[in-house]
């Protein structure tokens, strides 16, 4: 398992088993964790814009290519996740679902 102690304490214990079952292998590949929310525009096409919370993002460390991740907790067994791969790479928000131990992956992609 990986150590929670080792995370910013902004992450939640959803978070960190988020981070066990999907990032143990790859933990040190991580440059930066954090929040974000989303902000409703107010347009029809458009309806919600994703906001990355700079109170609550950490830097961990300089590496070559970004990898960043960053969590919405909408509720005790419901996590939205954004992960950034790299700069020129589309950013990816994906809900997840804990029951029973286990994370099972929304199938819709939310932006």
């Amino acid at each position: 398992m990986v150590a929670a102690k080792n995370f910013p304490v902004i992450l939640t214990d959803l978070m960190v088993k988020w981070l066990d079952s999907f990032e143990r292998d790859t933990v040190d590949e991580i440059m930066n964790l954090g929040l974000f929310t989303w902000k409703d525009t107010g347009k029809k096409r458009s309806k919600k814009k994703l906001v990355i919370d700079a109170d609550h993002k950490i830097f961990i460390r300089t590496l070559p290519s970004e990898y960043s991740i960053y969590f919405n907790e909408i509720s005790e067994s419901c996590l939205q996740v954004l992960t950034i791969k790299d700069v020129e790479v589309r950013r990816t928000v994906f809900e997840y679902f804990y029951s029973n131990g286990v994370f099972s992956k929304g199938k819709k992609i939310l932006i």
